[in-house]
């Protein structure tokens, strides 16, 4: 067998946002992590994004001057460059405004104001310490069988008391509830992770949720036998990740399940973007794999030999496929 096999796929790693999307709509998963049509988040995806930039940024030792500007005014203008770097990236995403600015600085004041550094001997009995802003785990699980890798926001030690907190930031409008909150699977692959990068600690997961400055934090503890369960489900959903069909795509819209209200219709605000036909770039190597999409063709540059930019055509969604053909796309009628 020769050492190299190139034509052996890869297996594909779980992560918390794979998971996410797989369970919420089969095609959106199809469309996202196969087709790899182009992103199209909306405002609050990318403030959280620009948020937890800015809090990675200020964890180094070296702003920590910035934060204590911030804490004290409750608000970033008081840290001149980290306002600016808000900024910037609002005007980057194309959404500087005063709503999107005024939401960023209170959502950022929210994270500051609870325990940043670990510090607050109250919450564990000690000191905490943070080793690094943002710290990256991959685990390869042969039994059960699973991969799976991600990020951790911030990590707090509390080696005297055994114990490691795992901090998440949220920028959504609404907490988890139910079964989303007890059965967490993001909660779950942190306290997985955990084990592996801190063996010798406890695993308590934080959700911290910046747009509820009163009651911002839901924690989360699992046992061994639910940690257990959750390691043999991650093999199932690996086997099937990795044997992904278009029919698959098929079998679970958002439509049909509880997350219907991703669908839109648009008169409430909202629809999803794929559900109707698109045309976009790819920028294609020279065996044809897309490397990278956009919805603006300029955006996209060759910097290998053989890859090139190519127009795609998207078809829409297909459970919304008599929808699409009555959108006037390639509508002989339409003069």
């Amino acid at each position: 067998m020769p050492k190299n096999n190139k034509s052996i796929p890869k297996d594909k790693y779980l992560s918390a946002s794979r998971i996410k999307t797989y369970e919420t709509c089969s095609w959106i998963y199809w469309a996202k992590y196969h087709l790899h049509i182009p992103d199209t988040s909306n405002d609050g995806a990318r403030r959280g994004t620009i948020c937890h930039l800015i809090l990675e940024l200020l964890l180094k030792d070296r702003h920590k001057k910035h934060y204590d500007s911030i804490k004290e005014a409750s608000s970033i203008q008081a840290a001149p460059c980290v306002d600016r770097v808000l900024i910037k990236y609002l005007k980057k995403h194309d959404m500087f405004n005063d709503e999107n600015y005024n939401m960023c600085d209170e959502m950022l004041v929210v994270a500051l104001n609870n325990d940043y550094f670990g510090q607050d001997t109250d919450i564990f009995g000690a000191d905490g310490y943070i080793e690094k802003p943002e710290q990256e785990f991959e685990i390869q699980s042969r039994k059960p069988k699973y991969k799976m890798r991600g990020f951790i926001d911030k990590a707090i030690q509390y080696k005297e008391k055994g114990v490691v907190r795992i901090v998440d930031y949220k920028s959504s409008k609404q907490k988890f509830r139910g079964e989303e909150l007890h059965s967490n699977v993001q909660a779950m692959m942190y306290s997985l992770a955990a084990k592996k990068l801190w063996p010798k600690l406890k695993p308590v997961v934080e959700f911290l949720f910046l747009r509820f400055p009163r009651q911002p934090l839901q924690r989360l503890e699992f046992n061994k036998d639910q940690l257990s369960g959750f390691e043999t489900w991650l093999e199932q959903l690996f086997n099937i990740i990795n044997n992904f069909t278009e029919k698959d795509a098929k079998e679970n819209y958002a439509a049909d399940n509880k997350s219907r209200w991703l669908c839109g219709p648009a008169k409430s605000g909202w629809e999803c973007p794929l559900k109707k036909k698109t045309e976009y770039y790819a920028l294609q190597n020279s065996k044809g794999r897309v490397l990278k999409t956009s919805l603006e063709e300029g955006s996209l540059t060759p910097s290998k030999r053989g890859e090139k930019v190519v127009k795609k055509q998207y078809e829409g969604c297909p459970r919304f496929e008599f929808q699409n053909s009555q959108s006037g796309v390639n509508d002989p009628f339409k003069f």
